[in-house]
């Protein structure tokens, strides 16, 4: 048997499940830890990416994406423990020091260190230091903070919108805004943090019209970073089920007989329903080849039969495998042909990446022009580039609304 990630085929379980996959956080994973610190310094220099702190994987990634950018607005309504804070836009001009804080474990911690780190600093006019309490341990918050050895005012964040807008999740972080009101560094080591804030005074106070940069509206995003669409249905199906724009039931078949042509990982999946005693099939088979051929590793095209002696009615239909430029699979479960209900062969199946049928119907009728309009949607739907102005992965309401 040939199941996900056993197979031939190499689909990766993320572009066969049965619901749309969700968008990657970024592409991330191509970026090295050092591009990652670059990131979080606003594209510093090397000697300024020293003052940050190791974070893990995650923690990087999030923090990456909101250095740079305007510092976002305080909630209205927030809640304040120990005084109120000032609005960021209030305390422009002066350098800002946020740290992300709990009242448990590491989180009590890094709000007891943090007036001993900048101890030599209290006096300064142009520092502000906020810290902000994650949405966790806020049972008995005001109680602990009222024991802990701290001076600076703490915004509760209390559904973690604020957080996530940083970057900031469950390990304590600490960001440092310049006067201009960017985030300009995300996660500093508290041995590094008076050098860092140091540095940031020592720039000149900016001019009235010189604003922080602003993260672009989703609108502003979605024409910064267009995306293909995929082409509209139209006309109807016969001979099976009307499965498009829906997900597709898991890859399986029991048995390959000709390999496919590499990894479909990202790539448009053609897959034809077929048999050896089928002459409308067997006609097709030039016209299937031509499309492996002009997509080579674009498009992973298989052809698919469900006859329980195929091996032998291969040879009696005197067919040859160097007749064919793609893969062929056996199943005999018909599990797939099941799923779209095929009543009539050959039938074409059109798969994007995320396993969302996109078009069915009879292989001839399925063009290389065609074929081309799904490959670049789906170039889209699978570009590992990071969306510019993009915001970072909302992990605390995606923990939260569980």
């Amino acid at each position: 048997m040939h199941v996900l990630g056993l197979s031939l085929l190499c689909l990766t379980a993320a572009s066969l499940s049965t619901a749309p996959a969700e968008p990657a956080l970024v592409v991330e994973s191509e970026m090295t830890d050092n591009q990652l610190r670059a990131e979080r310094t606003s594209g510093g220099e090397r000697s300024e990416q020293l003052w940050l702190e190791r974070l893990n994987r995650a923690d990087a990634l999030a923090a990456s994406k909101a250095a740079g950018w305007a510092a976002p607005p305080f909630p209205e309504g927030a809640k304040w423990i120990s005084g109120t804070g000032a609005s960021l836009e209030d305390l422009r001009g002066k350098v800002v020091v946020i740290q992300t804080m709990s009242t448990k474990g590491p989180g009590k911690a890094a709000g007891n260190r943090l007036d001993r780190t900048l101890r030599d600093l209290k006096n300064e006019e142009d520092l502000a230091v906020i810290a902000v309490h994650v949405p966790q341990n806020l049972e008995r918050a005001e109680v602990i903070i009222d024991s802990m050895d701290m001076s600076a005012p703490i915004m509760i964040d209390e559904n973690g919108a604020w957080c996530d807008l940083v970057g900031a999740y469950e390990r304590p972080m600490t960001h440092v805004i310049d006067r201009r009101g960017t985030l300009r560094y995300a996660g500093v080591s508290s041995s590094k943090l008076e050098k860092a804030v140091r540095h940031l005074l020592s720039e000149p106070r900016p001019a009235q019209d010189d604003a922080p940069r602003v993260r672009p509206t989703a609108e502003e995003l979605e024409k910064l970073n267009p995306k293909t669409p995929f082409p509209s249905t139209s006309g109807s199906v016969t001979s099976a089920a009307d499965r498009r724009n829906q997900p597709a039931e898991p890859f399986y078949v029991e048995s390959y007989f000709l390999p496919t042509a590499g990894d479909a990982t990202g790539k448009v999946v053609i897959l034809d329903f077929w048999a050896t005693w089928c002459g409308p099939c067997i006609r097709a088979i030039p016209h299937m080849n031509e499309i492996q051929k002009h997509f080579g590793s674009e498009v992973i095209c298989l052809g698919i039969s469900d006859e329980k002696n195929f091996k032998i009615d291969f040879e009696v239909r005197k067919l040859k495998k160097q007749d064919f430029g793609y893969g062929l699979a056996v199943d005999t479960s018909s599990r797939l042909k099941n799923f779209f209900q095929i009543r009539g062969i050959p039938h074409v199946v059109v798969l994007s990446s995320d396993w969302i049928v996109r078009w069915q119907g009879n292989p001839m009728s399925l063009t290389i022009e065609m074929i081309q309009e799904f490959v670049d949607a789906n170039a889209s739907l699978t570009d590992s580039r990071e969306p510019l102005g993009a915001l970072p992965t909302p992990r605390w309401k995606n923990t939260l609304t569980r």
